[in-house]
């Protein structure tokens, strides 16, 4: 399944018949308005005429000086700025931020986080000054309670979207050449739900999908490295990334009207062999394996990881305790598990687990503990 109209029908008939999102779904139909502009590498029509919405309008980048000063953002729930994001107009930049101040969301992927995130709003995210290669990279769920990835885990565990040259549980992002890795800044404000080792090993930094609230009024930015319309990371990569954008417009219109749904754990009405191996013995249920603490290192929530299932179980717990300025085992120097960045300039409160004394900032460690376990020694955490 390669075309664009038929993967998103795909998408949104699974939301109505095994996601339990009809009700959102329908929804987003009726109330749901997005806008999309286009960048000089960012597409975004591609997907846009597929998205289920009630309004999609979409800005040519030859269009932009013209038709954005006249723009009414405020109007619109979602508003997607793509790669590069050079062509918005420093003039308009007051009038973006004020629309996300008022409670809209914003979506910007790649570039955009120089062109516009950190000029818009600086002191959250910020690019590296890495640029990287034409690849393809594994990934790793973070946060696959999150409402953004509702569904992405079970969803990605079918076998129809595994392709012949991949494993079954691999999840692959693909990144334009060149492409801009996201740097946090403000640990306490900026939340990563999708990370990736592999672009931190080669070019410094992990986070592949990020966001940040801005102003009292529900505001919120979301970033993605890379593009919508992922082009490289076959099907099953590009089946994510819709599940992903239709889900931040799912969210955006449930918080607006006050729809409450229970988050999908991963479960889908049709796994048919899969279930059928379950209630065989032969393995654990997916939402039973993926919630599962494991008592290894890389106990992050990836499609690759989900099926060994041999060190389950955990009994023993740690306190979370405070780390105390002339605490003689602290380093500054050292990395926050959660993170990876150490506490050189960091000003907030520190914590660590009192079995492993491996440290946290004070935001991944609220984060670790949703989890469950400290993601150095494997134990439970408990305040």
């Amino acid at each position: 399944m390669s075309d664009w109209k038929d993967l998103y029908s795909e998408v949104k008939k699974r939301k109505m018949e095994a996601l339990n999102k009809k009700d959102v779904v329908k929804a987003v139909e009726k109330h749901g308005k997005i806008l999309a502009i286009e960048g000089e590498y960012e597409k975004p029509e591609k997907v846009l005429e597929h998205m289920y919405a009630s309004e999609k309008r979409f800005i040519k980048r030859k269009h932009i000086k013209k038709k954005i000063r006249k723009l009414d953002f405020i109007k619109y729930d979602l508003v997607l700025i793509g790669c590069s994001g050079k062509s918005i107009p420093a003039a308009v930049f007051s009038r973006i931020r004020e629309f996300v101040a008022a409670g809209g969301w914003l979506l910007t992927t790649d570039w955009a986080i120089e062109k516009i995130v950190e000029r818009i709003f600086p002191g959250y995210i910020r690019w590296n000054r890495e640029r990287t290669d034409d690849a393809v990279v594994s990934c790793q769920i973070m946060q696959p309670n999150h409402p953004f990835l509702d569904g992405v885990v079970g969803e990605l565990q079918q076998n129809k979207w595994a392709s012949k040259s991949s494993k079954k549980d691999e999840f692959k992002w693909w990144l334009e050449n060149r492409s801009y890795p996201i740097q946090i800044i403000d640990f306490n404000s900026v939340h990563v739900l999708i990370s990736s080792w592999e672009i931190k090993n080669k070019w410094g930094e992990a986070p592949v999908l990020v966001y940040f609230d801005y102003g009292k009024r529900g505001g919120r930015v979301i970033h993605m490295i890379s593009h919508t319309h992922l082009q490289k990371g076959g099907v099953k990569g590009k089946y994510a990334s819709a599940l992903i954008l239709t889900n931040i417009l799912d969210e955006k219109i449930s918080v607006k009207m006050g729809i409450q749904k229970e988050p999908t754990p991963g479960y889908v009405s049709n796994w048919g062999d899969y279930q059928k191996a379950s209630q065989q013995g032969n393995q654990p249920p997916l939402e039973e394996q993926w919630v599962t603490p494991s008592t290894k290192k890389t106990d992050y929530v990836t499609p690759n990881n989900l099926e060994d299932t041999s060190n389950v179980g955990l009994t023993t717990t740690s306190q979370i305790v405070q780390v105390q300025v002339n605490d003689p085992k602290f380093s500054y120097a050292t990395k926050c598990a959660y993170c990876g960045y150490d506490f050189g300039e960091y000003t907030k409160k520190i914590y660590k687990c009192k079995e492993c004394e491996i440290p946290y900032h004070e935001d991944c460690i609220n984060q670790q503990v949703n989890e469950g376990t400290c993601k150095n020694c494997g134990r439970i955490l408990l305040w």
